[in-house]
């Protein structure tokens, strides 16, 4: 997230084998790791719920989400709203997708239909169609710092996570993809980050 690079590890070796630099007007991709020294663009506010520098291009990548089919990588750029789509063979950008304000955490169902994201700085999720590239739902979450996202095996629900600020508790809420509304809502403790399903 502070340097605006997304990298590939092989994980035969541990080593990284490609990188790719994300700020806009200077987007591209190489072999092997960054060079030493890189001068890193970001935006130190980007990745709370704060304001960002406006005059800051800084994409602050906070994740990375493979495509159903493996063809290609989501980058969630927090700093610029956007999500990337990078193809994985040509190693250059595909598409950037305007996202919400602050978009954060990704997920995607199997089905390749859905990514959804949350979004830092706009207190929602987001359901945005993959082959369109356009959001079908916009959903407020109850909790201002939301967080995670996770889609079930069965690409019916997202859930979502938020930390909840000071003594609020946190909160996961279950986003029916189906109906595109919250279907169950329930307060968990509080600093609710990350989540996963066993």
């Amino acid at each position: 997230m502070m340097d605006d690079m997304v990298v590939e590890i092989d994980t035969a070796t541990f080593k990284v084998s490609r990188h790719f630099r994300l700020a806009p007007g200077s987007e591209g991709g190489a072999i092997g790791p960054p060079p030493i020294g890189h001068a890193a663009d970001h935006d130190m506010g980007a990745h709370g719920v704060d304001g960002v520098n406006a005059t800051a291009l800084s994409c602050s990548p906070t994740w990375v989400q493979p495509a159903a089919d493996a063809g290609s990588i989501f980058v969630a750029c927090n700093g610029t709203s956007q999500i990337v789509e990078i193809g994985v063979d040509a190693w250059t950008i595909r598409r950037r997708v305007t996202a919400r304000n602050g978009v954060y955490n990704l997920a995607a169902t199997r089905n390749g239909r859905f990514v959804v994201t949350t979004n830092r700085r706009d207190q929602s999720a987001s359901v945005i169609d993959v082959q369109t590239g356009t959001e079908t739902a916009h959903i407020t979450t109850p909790r201002k710092a939301v967080h995670g996202v996770v889609i079930t095996r069965d690409d019916r629900y997202a859930l979502v996570s938020s930390e909840g600020i000071g003594a609020e508790p946190g909160s996961v809420i279950a986003i029916d993809l189906d109906r595109l509304a919250v279907v169950a809502e329930a307060d968990v403790a509080p600093q609710a980050g990350g989540i996963d399903i066993r």
